[in-house]
């Protein structure tokens, strides 16, 4: 394995976590067909000097649409051809973190920075989706990191490769973001950290000594150039020269962006990169913070503890005049002030912007994190720092997944309510936070080594036997400085990334695409069966029917089609699945559903048939015309409108797990609109919660009819710190706004909550 160059091992790795399935998920609509109509329409009409196609469609960053429009035009408008040029754009961005962190301090810190950049979900979901500021992040990242190498090699001559390099970044910026953000914040990061650390290369900025003669100078020189052409090394370059040629390489670029600006129909647009709109109450700079936390889990974890370092670093290797490293690391920490400096400011003014200088970040921590595993450097509040972030955001992660899920994404989106992660977030947010802490601040060898529990009796002696293995396994791997402990940490991130990638992107792309709606009339259809859409606004019928699909305006229209008695699809939201099921019933019209798995479409029909009989109606099993049986009994009766007979529940649940439990109503009279039930487990001096939604948000309560038997589900989690064992009052009633509704018979503790039995948690 040593003869392949290690960053093939890096670019396998990457090809692993963003290549595969890249074309068997849908575009998630509208966040990815906005953008791939555009460039659709770019490469039929060969428009790439107007990627507004003559004003059809808003200014945006031209090469990203380049990219995207060339892949259809060379592979067919598809998943595929779309999202291939982003995946290759992505792992470019692991090749050049790999060069520059080997080029700034070694080739490990290389191969851990691209490690840390490519298993950084935010990163992994923009290279494997249109909606994707990836092609920004590998330019920001070869303009600030080219530029950087070349100026301040932390060992050899200067490269004009990395001079190269830092060219083609800063002109690619400029494209995918305008000259603000591409071309002038990295010039100013650099700028800047030039003139802070002048003094470290004052050695190279004298030619020679003031004693030496320029005739001698020139000798000195002119051996100085024999000697490397001897030894096969390139003669070092002078940062006076340096500097010459990074002025001409911006001239250059300078040159170039200004071309393709008058060349193009929207230069206006990329000169600042937005358009200017100021905002009366921009986001604060807390939201911002938060965006970067959930976008860099988990390696925002350790981000202070780079950023405390390096600029430690500054006042200490600042003393020698000739170390290079300070100047890296100060780009570093010049890059990650400025670019969350942008995310605060920018949304004031030209709209919401993600953290621009993420991919410096994840440099940053590669070469912070390679000199911590080569010293074996440990200390305790490290453990404790990063232990605690990890926990805080994988709290987010648990509770509101959407931070998780669509941390890439500019526009926020609605998260599927029937897709959970709770469970793998929350393995790997402990985990994480348990390996990141064992790492960083070491084992507690001394409890562990003399924890020893020395009684008569088999059992209390194998519990002793095993605690000195855990012990003994603990020790072990905080031998070598506890770099086997870093090592696992790493493992489990990479799990989480491809769990991420691999899993995750595909199951949020069932809810957030059509496609496998559309898979599904394709498959039950017979010919001359034509799919419509109700109050459907996205556009996947023009990628997955070929635009074929008939509208349909109003509800009167809807039934006119489902009595026709020719078989008919209609593509509908979910959320209006409730008032349909209600109107259907009344005007004794038929509908089924024929694919449900999508949480925010389905598609039904009038007629089952041709390998599709089976109706997947979620309500078919939760609203009944006949009574139906509970497991237990109970009566608590709403305001003559609606009554509770009966409940299902286990025995007893478990602290830490959850439990589901199901609520029998009969309905008397309608209801009002959107009521909610509450569900409070009540014990002395502790409470959990169950409140939510009547069978989940698909019937609100506007739509239950007199008659009908309705069954509410609900899965309710138990805090395993906050929940102490022992038995649990189970009080419920309905709430709308802050009124709750007036319980009329049954028990009522005298606001108007209904005692209607007990929980036993073990």
């Amino acid at each position: 394995m040593k003869r392949v160059p290690k960053w093939v091992w890096l670019l396998i790795v990457g090809a692993i976590l963003m290549l595969p399935m890249l074309g068997s998920f849908g575009l998630w609509d509208p966040a990815e067909i906005k953008q791939a109509d555009v460039a659709q329409a770019v490469a039929h009409q060969g428009s790439f000097g107007d990627i507004t196609v003559k004003g059809r469609y808003t200014p945006r960053p031209v090469l990203y649409v380049w990219l995207v429009a060339i892949g259809f035009k060379l592979l067919g408008v598809n998943e595929l051809a779309g999202r291939l040029p982003l995946a290759l754009s992505g792992l470019l961005a692991l090749l050049i973190a790999y060069r520059v962190g080997r080029r700034v301090a070694s080739e490990r810190a290389g191969l851990v920075a691209g490690f840390i950049l490519a298993t950084t979900p935010t990163f992994l979901f923009q290279t494997r989706q249109l909606a994707s500021d990836i092609v920004f992040f590998t330019a920001i990242l070869a303009a600030i990191g080219g530029m950087t190498a070349f100026i301040a090699p932390k060992e050899g001559a200067r490269s004009r490769w990395d001079l190269a390099i830092g060219t083609t970044g800063l002109i690619a910026a400029t494209l995918t973001r305008g000259l603000l953000l591409g071309f002038g914040l990295p010039v100013l990061i650099l700028g800047i950290a030039l003139i802070v650390t002048r003094k470290s290369f004052a050695g190279e900025m004298t030619a020679r000594d003031d004693t030496t003669s320029d005739e001698e100078a020139d000798d000195s020189e002119h051996d100085d150039e024999n000697t490397a052409h001897n030894n096969g090394a390139k003669a070092p370059l002078p940062l006076r020269d340096a500097l010459k040629s990074l002025a001409i390489a911006l001239l250059i670029a300078g040159g170039v962006i200004a071309v393709v600006l008058l060349s193009i129909k929207q230069g206006k647009y990329l000169i600042l990169g937005g358009v200017y709109r100021k905002v009366a109450l921009p986001p604060t700079f807390d939201k911002a913070l938060r965006d970067f936390g959930f976008a860099f889990f988990p390696w925002f974890a350790v981000l202070p503890l780079m950023l405390w370092q390096f600029v430690s670093d500054q006042g200490e290797e600042g003393r020698s005049s000739h170390d290079r490293g300070s100047f890296a690391k100060l780009v570093i920490v010049l890059a990650i002030i400025f670019g969350y400096a942008a995310a605060v400011l920018w949304p004031g003014f030209f709209g919401k912007l993600r953290m621009p200088t993420l991919p410096l970040a994840a440099l940053g921590v590669g070469l912070w994190a390679a000199e911590v595993y080569n010293r074996g450097d440990r200390r305790p509040f490290w453990g404790v720092i990063a232990a605690g972030l990890i926990l805080a955001l994988h709290q987010d992660f648990v509770l509101r997944p959407e931070t998780l899920a669509f941390s890439h994404l500019i526009e926020g989106a609605r998260y599927p309510k029937d897709l959970i992660i709770k469970i793998p977030v929350r393995i790997f947010g402990l985990g994480l936070a348990a390996l990141f802490f064992l790492a960083l601040s070491g084992p507690p060898q001394h409890i562990v080594a003399n924890f020893r529990v020395r009684f008569v009796g088999g059992i209390i002696n194998f519990f002793a036997r095993l605690i000195d293995r855990v012990g003994g396994v603990l020790r072990y791997l905080g031998g070598s400085q506890g770099r086997y402990l870093y090592i696992a940490s790493a493992a489990l991130a990479l799990i989480f990334a491809g769990w991420t990638s691999l899993w995750l992107t595909p199951e949020l792309s069932y809810h957030m695409s059509n496609k496998e709606l559309f898979q599904t009339y394709h498959r039950c259809k017979k010919p001359g069966e034509r799919l419509a859409q109700y109050r459907v606004s996205g556009r996947g019928a023009a990628y997955y029917n070929h635009g074929q699909v008939d509208t349909i305006r109003d509800q009167n229209a809807l039934f006119k089609t489902l009595r026709a008695p020719k078989r008919a699809f209609v593509l509908m939201p979910a959320s209006y699945l409730g008032s349909i099921d209600q109107a259907a019933r009344q005007r004794h019209v038929p509908y089924h559903v024929l694919d449900d798995r999508n949480s925010h479409y389905l598609i039904v029909s009038n007629k089952l048939g041709n390998g599709c009989d089976k109706d997947k109606n979620p309500l078919r099993a939760l609203v009944h015309k006949t009574r139906q049986k509970p497991q237990h009994k109970a009566y608590v009766n709403w305001e003559n409108k609606v009554e509770l007979y009966g409940y299902d529940l286990p025995k007893s649940v478990i602290r830490g797990g959850s439990f589901k439990i199901r609520f029998h109503f009969r309905v008397l009279k309608r209801l009002a609109a959107n009521y909610k039930i509450f569900i409070h487990f009540d014990k002395p001096a502790s409470r959990f919660h169950g409140d939510h939604k009547p069978l989940g948000g698909k019937y609100p309560t506007q739509y239950w009819m007199p008659g009908d038997y309705i069954i509410d589900p609900k899965e309710v989690d138990i805090p395993l710190l906050t929940t102490a064992s022992g038995r649990y009052s189970i009080m419920m009633g309905f709430w709308q706004g802050s009124k709750r509704s007036k319980i009329v018979k049954g028990p009522n503790d005298g606001v108007n909550r209904a005692r209607v039995g007990y929980l036993v948690v073990r």
